[in-house]
Formats: structure tokens, sequence, C-alpha cells
């Protein structure tokens, strides 16, 4: 699902290691998205997601884009599992760009 909007917390990166053995980083998204009810209010609905970072830069980048507001486009996944008869729903964000006002 393809959703736009701002990111509004970027957590602490957690290192694990992939099934090849090579090294790799996640962190947790705060995502904001913006919507506009049927008595024309602005509202947001709020998302958290973990998203696979590349690179220390590509952190950076996106703790700058959370302090600028900027608005992105998001390419997210969602999960349904079931643990202890619990449902959880797990939302991963694969691609994110920012969008050139």
């Amino acid at each position: 699902m393809i959703i736009r909007g701002f990111i509004t917390g970027v957590g602490h990166a957690r290192g694990w290691t992939n099934k090849d053995g090579e090294s790799r980083q996640s962190v947790k998204l705060t995502l904001a998205v913006p919507y506009v009810s049927k008595d024309g209010q602005e509202h947001n609905d709020e998302l958290q997601g973990e998203m696979t970072v590349p690179s220390a830069e590509f952190l950076e980048g996106l703790k700058k884009a959370c302090e600028a507001h900027e608005k992105c486009e998001m390419h997210v996944g969602f999960n349904l599992s079931d643990w202890k008869g619990k449902k959880i729903q797990n939302i991963r964000v694969f691609n994110l760009t920012r969008l050139i006002m």
C-alpha cells in the first residue's frame, strides 16, 4: 500500500543478522497520515512501523525529515499474526521517498 504522510518519530536503531550472516539495522518509525473527515476537519492517523535502514546516513536523513516535518510517500505492508490468542498487526515500511512540493 502507498501512503502519504509525515514521520513524527524515529526510534533507536536495532542491529540484527539475517539468515545469510549479514548485519542489518532496523528502526521503529511513527508515521502520521493526514485525512479530512466527513465534517471537513483535518485529522491524522498514527501508524507505528519498522523499516530496515541501509546505512547510518540514511538513518540521519530520516531524523532530519522528521525534524523538518517533510511530507513523504511510503510503501507499507501490513501483516496480522496471532500471538497467544491476541491478534497483532505488524507494519513494515519498505520504501520512503520525500515529496517535492
